[in-house]
C-alpha cells in the first residue's frame, strides 16, 4: 500500500536546553544556508511525546536527557510561509517544544544518528539569539522571557514561521 504524504499532519517535537543562559542548538545546512534550530524530529507511531525527545536527542545530541514540561506548541504550514510551493511538496507539522535537561553537560557532544544537515552542536547565548540565523525567529522572545521568569502564560503559539 503506497502512503500518501499529500494532506497528512505531522507530529513532531523539540528540546529547549538551556545551561548558563545558553540554548542548546544544532547548526545545520550548507555552504550556501546556515540556520540553528533546537534538537527535535518526528514523532513515531507509538510513541509518546515525552519519549520522542529523549530518543532524538539521543540521536542527535548522543545525550540522554530528562524531559520537563510542555512550553509551547508550533505549528508550521507551509503554504503560509513558502512561496510557490507545489501542492505535493507542501507540509503541516504540529511542534511540541519541551523543556528538557542534561544531568551532566559533556564538553563534546557525540551524536548517535544525527540528522544529513546537522554540521555540529552549539550553545548559542540567549540574549543574543536574534544575531543568529535561529529558527523559528518568532520564538526567541519566549526563550528570553522563559530564561528571566518560568511562568510563561502562552502554550500555543500558532502557526509561524
Amino acid at each position: 500500500m503506497e502512503v500518501d504524504h499529500i494532506n497528512k499532519i505531522r507530529s513532531s517535537v523539540k528540546a529547549l536546553i538551556i545551561h548558563d543562559h545558553h540554548v542548546l542548538t544544532i547548526k545545520k545546512g550548507n555552504e550556501e544556508k546556515i540556520k540553528y534550530v533546537i534538537p527535535g524530529g518526528g514523532q513515531e507511531f507509538n510513541e509518546t511525546l515525552s519519549d520522542a525527545v529523549i530518543r532524538e536527542c539521543l540521536e542527535e545530541l548522543g545525550e540522554q536527557v530528562k524531559v520537563g514540561p510542555l512550553l509551547w506548541v508550533r505549528e508550521f504550514i507551509s503554504k503560509n510561509h513558502v512561496e510557490n510551493q507545489k501542492d505535493e511538496d507542501r507540509i503541516h507539522i504540529v511542534e511540541h517544544i519541551f523543556e528538557a535537561f542534561i544531568e551532566k553537560v559533556p564538553k563534546h557532544f557525540q551524536p548517535l544518528s544525527p540528522d544529513s544537515t546537522q554540521l555540529e552542536i552549539e550553545w548559542l547565548p540567549i540574549d543574543r539569539l536574534s544575531d543568529y540565523n535561529y529558527y523559528p525567529k518568532e520564538i526567541i522572545p519566549l526563550i528570553k522571557e522563559m530564561s528571566h521568569s518560568k511562568d510563561s502564560k502562552i502554550t500555543y503559539v500558532g502557526d509561524i514561521n
